[in-house]
């Protein structure tokens, strides 16, 4: 039993007619008759009877029709499969994320990204989730990193994960060997900031506005990365994620006591557009990649 004889059965079986399966299917109606009794003698038994000028499907043929349409569907599916494989051996994607992120997580996972895909150019945006989501409107960027919840009803997102956040200070400082501290201990601290668009300089001034206290910045404005590095050399402490500290051995992080401290990530974009094959790879394997 080949391939073509089962397409063949489907359309003669979906016709109930056999001149008019050999049309669809673009060969003579005595070539398709014959294609049928081949498989019918393989088989040993009648698929089809014959009623007027159009054919009916015997007991036989109804219980091979469900059968033949699984593989011919799974050789298609296998085919498209294939078929977009060979497409992204060219291609473009662009990711947008935040800076901690984007330092922290997307250098390895974009290099295995890149053995997978060797012919698709990726380009990164590192920003605030403001304009990240801006981003992504204007179709600039094609998946983004960004903080949940999005409220956007025109974008999908898949969650990724959720992290703590600490307070970030240089080993010297009064408070590094606690280890554990309410924020409210931090009244009197130098503080340094994050832009105006970014996450981390809302849920800084939030925190300290639970803890009663306005915080005295020092420094406002600046790359999480760059913030680190002002922290490390004892300017000013800061609120960030895990993430952002993770493997700096000149910075001590600080976890709190007194407030639940945490951001959700997700993997965002536009449900409304049709995303290209080399956007849906990337898609796809950062979803496989990041969910936990």
């Amino acid at each position: 039993m080949e391939l073509r004889h089962l397409r063949y059965f489907e359309a003669v079986a979906r016709h109930s007619h056999v001149t008019r399966a050999a049309a669809e299917l673009h060969i003579a109606q005595p070539a398709l008759s014959k294609q049928i009794s081949q498989l019918e003698q393989e088989l040993g038994i009648r698929l089809f009877d014959r009623v007027g000028r159009n054919v009916r499907l015997t007991e036989a043929g109804e219980a091979l029709l469900p059968h033949a349409r699984a593989v011919m569907a799974q050789v298609d599916a296998a085919r498209a499969e294939v078929a977009e494989r060979i497409g992204l051996r060219k291609g473009r994607a662009c990711i947008g994320a935040p800076p901690t992120v984007g330092s922290q997580l997307l250098p390895k996972l974009l290099a295995a990204f890149n053995q997978l895909y060797p012919g698709i150019e990726l380009r990164l945006h590192e920003a605030g989730v403001q304009t990240l989501l801006e981003l992504l409107e204007t179709g600039l960027t094609d998946v983004a990193i960004v903080t949940l919840n999005v409220e956007d009803t025109n974008l999908k997102v898949e969650p990724l994960f959720s992290e703590e956040m600490v307070v970030a200070v240089w080993p010297q400082h009064p408070l590094a060997q606690q280890g554990i501290v309410r924020f409210s201990d931090l009244a009197d601290a130098p503080w340094v900031l994050s832009p105006d668009n970014y996450e981390l300089r809302e849920a800084t001034l939030q925190a300290c506005a639970q803890a009663g206290f306005q915080p005295r910045v020092v420094l406002d404005g600046g790359e999480t990365e760059t913030l680190l590095r002002f922290v490390a050399a004892g300017l000013g402490i800061a609120l960030v994620p895990r993430l952002a500290v993770q493997g700096l051995h000149d910075l001590v992080p600080l976890r709190i006591s007194d407030q639940q401290l945490h951001r959700s990530l997700g993997l965002a974009w536009r449900g409304d557009r049709v995303a290209s094959p080399a956007a849906r790879a990337l898609r796809e394997f950062l979803i496989n990649a990041l969910c936990r």
